[in-house]
């Protein structure tokens, strides 16, 4: 993914393997998007981004996810999200995912656009 984002234009400033030590890595450094994934060790995606709307509510969230159903995709956007990309679309959408959050678009993989 870092090489991805990276083709497209974009410095990946940090990473984290899970949600908890992604919440503590963020109170250093300040973002233009925030990369989410959904099933995360320790904290997942959606508890994270939860705690992180209280310490920074504009930040833009993309979640990265495998999962498809309705349900997972709902609950993204209800938290504030203004992404959605399936894993296995990272190759071929990222880069048009990052554009949009980044311009205040809402973006959902377009497997999930039906």
């Amino acid at each position: 993914m870092r090489r991805i984002a990276e083709a497209n234009d974009y410095d990946v400033v940090g990473e984290a393997d899970n949600g908890k030590a992604a919440l503590a890595w963020l109170t250093h450094v300040s973002l233009d998007v925030l990369l989410l994934d959904v099933s995360m060790p320790v904290m997942g995606g959606f508890e994270t981004a939860r705690r992180l709307k209280r310490i920074a509510p504009t930040l833009p969230i993309l979640f990265i996810s495998q999962h498809t159903e309705a349900d997972y995709v709902d609950e993204a956007f209800r938290l504030g999200a203004r992404g959605y990309l399936l894993k296995s679309a990272i190759a071929s959408e990222l880069g048009p995912a990052l554009e949009a959050v980044r311009g205040n678009k809402i973006y959902r993989s377009e497997r999930l656009a039906s």
